[in-house]
């Protein structure tokens, strides 16, 4: 009955807080609203904390101290998605169960068994699963599939799931790229959604109980001051990386337009220099024609630079390298898929030395969801050819969730 209470609560939150002091102020995430208003829904209950180093409040303090502290919150247990619970785990290194040194507390990994669920048995020391990562908008990072998987796994328990709402460095407007084919379902793509979903991670946690059927008891914690399109900057929250690779929100948002790219090994994505999945640079790519003929497609929200660098490791170590920066200009109208789909239209038309790698294509294929998209851009159509092949499955996504009344913020 507490949590019915809450999410009636909850509803009015937002105009209840448009008329406050704070209203004008900066975003206030979710961790930081249950911490202020809400932590009476826990009291009593053994709490599990699924968390990692981005999960902290404006002044950079852990989830999982800041609970540990808390004298309303019983926090017994927490749970690691990839990198870890403090960002000491390399990616797709598998890691045991092990105690976490600040709180003493046992830390079951959540990463690299069969379903990425919490391990058995584990459930059983806990009434509530508290999630509080951050997200970057994009199906193929692997904490939303965490969430997913933990949700089924707290429906089987009858546990209830609490989601700390954080924005999206996307903005969480555009929606791009196809819906995912059940052929190509993996852990970057359990469920069908597009590739960039266009929602902050608590409403994503409403569309996988509401539309997918994931039927545990769930409560979303939303932000305060939060809008629809917000840049990062805007937000006035610092960015702690969410992964080795992503040391800030420019990186986060550019992921989704040059990850999937990364994946061939045909051409650089900046790691290995200063500006991880910022670029997309080879020692035989013409910068200045790469950047005139992008800029010239007029893609929303997004203008291309010249870059001319050396990598440090990776692909093109100490190999003169050229190619273009992604510089997003308005997050609100930028369309990541179809920048993809752009770039590599661009490559396979102009340079021979790019090659589809028989070794490789799989991966793309994976992160894209379809193996149509590779298809079609290997057949020379045109990037907005190819864009209107996933139109469908994006109107129907979006009727979905108009229906389900998945959407929290405007």
């Amino acid at each position: 009955m507490i949590y019915r209470k809450f999410l009636l609560f909850i509803l009015l939150f937002s105009l209840i807080f448009a008329f406050s002091p704070l209203s004008n102020a900066r975003v206030y995430n979710g961790l930081e609203v249950f911490l202020n208003k809400y932590t009476s829904i826990v009291k009593g209950k053994r709490v599990g904390l699924i968390t990692n180093p981005t999960g902290v409040d404006a002044h950079l303090r852990s989830t999982a101290d800041l609970l540990k502290a808390n004298p309303n919150v019983n926090l017994v247990a927490l749970f690691a998605p990839e990198h870890g619970i403090r960002g000491n785990v390399a990616a797709g290194e598998n890691f045991k169960g092990t105690h976490d040194k600040k709180t003493g507390l046992p830390v079951y990994s959540l990463y690299g068994g069969k379903d990425h669920r919490p391990p058995p048995g584990s459930l059983n020391k806990v009434d509530v699963l508290i999630y509080s990562i951050q997200d970057i908008g994009c199906r193929s990072y692997t904490y939303i599939w965490h969430l997913a998987e933990c949700m089924s796994a707290a429906a089987l328990a009858g546990k209830t799931m609490i989601v700390l709402d954080v924005p999206n460095p996307l903005g969480a407007v555009q929606i791009d790229g196809p819906i995912t084919e059940n052929k190509y379902k993996s852990f970057i793509a359990l469920y069908p959604i597009p590739f960039v979903y266009g929602l902050t991670v608590g409403e994503l946690a409403l569309y996988f109980k509401r539309v997918i059927g994931i039927k545990c008891k769930l409560v979303v914690v939303p932000m305060a001051n939060y809008r629809r399109g917000m840049s990062w900057a805007q937000t006035g929250l610092p960015w702690v990386p969410t992964s080795p690779q992503i040391p800030s929100a420019e990186s986060a948002c550019t992921y989704s337009a040059t990850g999937a790219i990364g994946t061939l090994g045909i051409v650089g994505i900046g790691i290995g220099y200063t500006l991880p999945f910022q670029v997309v640079a080879a020692p035989w790519i013409d910068a200045d024609h790469m950047t005139r003929s992008l800029n010239s497609l007029g893609l929303k929200g997004i203008r291309f630079r010249e870059i001319h660098f050396t990598p440090t490791f990776g692909l093109f170590k100490r190999k003169n390298t050229n190619g273009v920066q992604l510089h997003i200009t308005d997050v609100s109208k930028f369309k990541p898929t179809t920048c993809t789909v752009a770039i590599l239209h661009y490559l396979q038309k102009n340079y021979s030395q790019f090659k589809w790698r028989s070794e490789r294509v799989k991966g793309f294929d994976k992160a894209m969801g379809t193996n149509k998209i590779r298809q079609l851009i290997q057949k020379g159509y045109s990037y907005k050819s190819i864009t209107k092949t996933w139109q469908w499955g994006i109107r129907n996504y979006e009727n979905k969730i108009r229906r389900n009344k998945v959407k929290i913020y405007k």
